[in-house]
């Protein structure tokens, strides 16, 4: 656990964290890799999109996390 201030932050937070981080970077790239002069849509657009998608992927890794973290704790006992 990683205290900052009064805050204290566990495995699953952090790592939520750093997997949104990793792949709002990825998304953002994405989004300047599919950018092309002849698609209807744009830039600002396909990074709403990809970060959405980055979005959903943290929430269900968070869900999974926390839920794995749980069924742990409920078995050590």
């Amino acid at each position: 656990m990683i205290q900052i201030g009064r805050y204290k932050f566990g495995f699953a937070p952090l790592s939520m964290i750093a997997v949104f981080v990793v792949l709002s970077v990825c998304a953002v790239a994405a989004a300047f890799h599919q950018d092309r002069p002849e698609w209807p849509m744009p830039l600002s657009q396909i990074i709403l999109i990809n970060e959405g998608m980055a979005l959903l992927a943290t929430l269900v890794y968070g869900i999974f996390v926390h839920f794995s973290i749980f069924i742990i704790n409920r078995l050590k006992k």
